[in-house]
């Protein structure tokens, strides 16, 4: 009974203890962006899905009010069709992939509403590897679907997180 007491004691050490070590390194999780404007043009021959997921992080995380005209915005985003690639990575004896990898790529820029551009052509890229069995073929299709939109869902956030540091002028001027 005195084992289990202080094997319970020095669990909430060590909490505490990790606790402190996490909080005075200075570790804070990411909250939702602070962008320094307020009126978002957005640009672009997008999928339904990843324009969904633009306009929604835009208005919802980030607070932006999306405009019909560019000549409205503080900020027009240009935003490229996604790409998104699988390459093999393994084989297994039997000479069948057991492993792919899974590559999406995003490409924008950002100008003002009079055309002065604010942030050149970025490339954003995210992969993940992908374990595949041809056993599963229906799971692993459907796995394969959900890491897409997750790394899609990451983009769009690496995406924001690069036009939080936009400063455009007509945003400053009231």
């Amino acid at each position: 009974m005195w084992y289990c007491d202080a094997m319970h004691s020095r669990r909430r050490f060590l909490l505490a203890g990790s606790t402190l070590l996490v909080s005075g390194c200075g570790f804070q999780l990411r909250g939702a962006p602070h962008l320094a404007f307020q009126k978002v043009y957005l640009s672009g021959a997008l999928d339904p899905g990843l324009d969904r997921e633009i306009r929604t992080t835009l208005t919802r995380d980030a607070g932006v009010t999306l405009v019909s005209r560019p000549e409205q915005a503080d900020v027009v985003v240009y935003v490229s069709p996604l790409v998104k690639d699988k390459q093999i990575l393994t084989l297994n004896a039997q000479g069948t992939v057991s492993q792919f990898t899974l590559i999406s790529r995003l490409k924008f820029r950002a100008t003002d509403g009079s055309g002065e551009e604010l942030l050149p052509p970025t490339d954003v890229n995210i992969s993940r590897l992908f374990n595949y069995n041809d056993v599963q073929i229906l799971a692993k299709q459907y796995e394969e679907q959900l890491m897409y939109r997750d790394m899609q869902h990451d983009l769009v956030q690496q995406m924001l997180r690069r036009l939080e540091v936009l400063k455009p002028k007509s945003a400053a001027t009231p």
